[in-house]
């Protein structure tokens, strides 16, 4: 009788990746309780032990996807909150658009209220997180609040921020814009809400403390 081959690396990493693919959309949706090793077998045309092979157990599998999650968006969020080229209502502009991009995978239109951000999902969850995914939520939390502080401190550098501005408050501000967005937008049952909410932003508390272009200009 012969053996069984062992499934070739590229193999493996494809219905792990898979595997994924399909517990990131489902925590997104259902959340930490309502995500079953079941649910994404059958969703992925596998059997639970196909699952238990690749990742453990169900912690062992959200501590990876949550990793992964985390590390893409932190990624994107420093990139456009680091970008020289972007004024500060641009990088807000910035953020909305990649808010938009990731609701508009799991909402039709701006009018629903589905939850779209897996780190907004699990924070819900956070009392049955191993530790090391409230330290992935809690990586996301500093590091983002890092990079916007340090654009904050870029407008002011370059003239286009008022000196006078409590920088440290609106990167505050900012950073918990940026956490709320996802539960915003289920409250609310809208983007059209969220984008409103970073727009009251600009307009009532940062335009106070953005200097005119020609100002910047000849700084």
């Amino acid at each position: 009788m012969r053996a069984l081959k062992a499934p070739a690396p590229s193999s493996r990493t494809g219905m792990r990746d898979k595997i994924k693919k399909v517990a990131t959309e489902l925590l997104i949706k259902h959340g930490f309780h309502g995500m079953s090793f079941r649910d994404v077998a059958e969703r992925c045309d596998v059997t639970t032990t196909n699952i238990h092979y690749h990742f453990g157990n169900k912690q062992q599998l959200v501590d990876e996807v949550l990793r992964d999650y985390v590390d893409e968006t932190t990624a994107r969020h420093r990139s456009i909150w680091l970008d020289k080229g972007l004024s500060l209502s641009e990088k807000l502009r910035g953020v909305v658009d990649y808010n938009h991009e990731r609701y508009k995978r799991f909402n039709r239109g701006k009018v629903h209220g589905r939850p779209w951000s897996l780190i907004g999902r699990l924070r819900l969850d956070s009392d049955v997180l191993s530790p090391v995914a409230r330290e992935s939520l809690a990586s996301f939390a500093r590091s983002v609040h890092a990079a916007i502080e340090e654009a904050f401190a870029h407008a002011a550098e370059v003239g286009e921020l008022s000196p006078h501005a409590p920088r440290e408050d609106l990167a505050l501000l900012v950073m918990n814009l940026v956490n709320s967005s996802s539960v915003f937008t289920q409250d609310a049952g809208s983007f059209d809400r969220l984008e409103h909410f970073f727009g009251a932003f600009q307009r009532v508390i940062l335009d106070l403390y953005l200097l005119p272009v020609e100002a910047s200009r000849r700084r």
